[in-house]
């Protein structure tokens, strides 16, 4: 259960900020996107060649395929923290259609597997899905990625986003417009390949001092709660179920 929810990224993300945005994506956090996630262990050594071979041929597809509209973002990254047994590198995209996704994995199999990949001993693809996502459009080519993922009670999953939406979103919005994150979103798998009830909540910092920030802001939100708020947003999950992700995003685009 671990490996698989340290797995769920969603990752999604990204980036010292090159400009800062103005302004926002003009896509609804009602709006369904899905994230396909493609996660690989490389082996220390491989390090720079898979990094450049994703140069080379991940990121003009990425590139030219956001252009296009066929997709409203994507992302590449590299582990901080590392596990024995978890990935190392990995990459996403999203879109608004299933077929979107598909198309990009259509022009990465023109060009085939790479040296950086092969090398890889292990290999995992997820497909996400989020109706509660919100960020800032703009490219980037450093940043960071948090995700944090819990189970939610399985006989009612939904109650997690309820909470979530409750006490934590305003506070989300809050720093997204001070420019603390540029993007954040509640995601869920869209294809079950761990347990349904995951759900992960993926940030994206233009730098390190800004997560920082960011857990300055939700710890002083969390602290004003109410025993019977605290009872409520704890209760929604399993407990001792949460995982997290920390990783360097070397490329990030959003809409």
């Amino acid at each position: 259960m671990s490996r698989k929810i340290a797995c769920l990224f969603v990752v999604m993300i990204f980036a010292a900020v090159i400009a800062v945005p103005i302004a926002f994506s003009q896509m609804e956090q009602a709006e369904t996107v899905y994230t396909f996630v493609s996660q690989f262990q490389v082996p220390r050594a491989s390090w720079a060649q898979y990094s450049e071979n994703t140069e080379k041929t991940f990121v003009p597809i990425a590139q030219k395929l956001m252009a296009d509209g066929t997709i409203v973002a994507w992302s590449v990254f590299e582990n901080i923290v590392h596990t024995p047994d978890g990935y190392t590198h990995g990459a996403t995209f999203s879109s608004t259609t299933i077929a979107g996704l598909t198309k990009v994995l259509d022009e990465v199999r023109k060009v085939g597997p790479q040296p950086g990949q092969i090398a890889a001993t292990k290999h995992e693809d997820l497909v996400l899905q989020s109706t509660m996502h919100q960020a800032v459009g703009g490219h980037w080519t450093t940043g960071y990625l948090r995700v944090v993922c819990q189970q939610a009670k399985p006989e009612k999953p939904e109650g997690y986003a309820a909470v979530i939406k409750k006490y934590l979103w305003p506070t989300f919005e809050e720093q997204l417009k001070k420019g603390v994150v540029t993007s954040y979103s509640l995601d869920q798998q869209y294809v079950n390949t761990g347990m349904p009830s995951i759900r992960c909540i993926a940030l994206t910092y233009p730098n390190p001092e800004n997560m920082d920030k960011w857990a300055m802001a939700i710890n002083a939100t969390l602290g004003k709660m109410s025993d019977a708020d605290r009872a409520e947003f704890y209760g929604s999950t399993v407990t001792d179920s949460r995982r997290d992700i920390m990783a360097r995003l070397t490329h990030y685009a959003h809409k």
